[in-house]
């Protein structure tokens, strides 16, 4: 029986072994890819923006920290803000836009990608894109051309969304 026993918990030991391998494995790449998208946005701020080195360092503090906050992933962010600093070539311009698009997307269930990419179109002057996304826009401001008008049209209409969001996950 002890022999029996002896070989029943040598292959669970090997198989707890395996899957902490596995598992530091999989840490190690996630770690590797989350680095990598930390260098993607470093760069891309430093090719559109004339961002210091502090900027840079703090757009990644403030991503971390609204990671936190909202409980929506760095992964998402990053690639959402890279996409509205192209747009605004300003890192504070494309942090007010990532917080919108953070109101815009926790209120409609709409994917922050889709309302950044639609937030970076508008501001590049094809306000289309956000009609598209069905947000209640009158089609009179979206036909004005006048991105601060829409700006501050979905402000009003979806100001405090992620915020409220956090709130009530953390409660729940």
């Amino acid at each position: 029986q002890f022999e029996a026993f002896g070989k029943k918990a040598a292959l669970a030991f090997a198989a707890a072994g395996a899957a902490i391998g596995a598992y530091a494995k999989q840490a190690i790449e996630n770690a590797a890819a989350d680095e990598k998208a930390q260098r993607n946005l470093a760069l891309t701020i430093q090719n559109t923006t004339a961002a210091t080195a502090a900027q840079i360092t703090g757009v990644e503090k403030y991503i971390s920290t609204t990671s936190l906050a909202i409980g929506i992933m760095d992964d998402e962010l990053r690639p959402a803000f890279g996409r509205l600093v192209r747009s605004t070539k300003d890192v504070e311009d494309a942090q007010k836009l990532l917080n919108l698009a953070l109101d815009v997307s926790a209120a409609t269930g709409k994917p922050l990608e889709a309302v950044a990419n639609a937030l970076g179109k508008a501001y590049d002057g094809n306000l289309n894109a956000l009609g598209r996304l069905g947000l209640g826009i009158d089609a009179s401001i979206l036909k004005s051309k006048d991105f601060d008008l829409v700006f501050n049209t979905l402000t009003d209409t979806f100001g405090g969304f992620a915020a409220n969001e956090a709130l009530s996950t953390e409660t729940a």
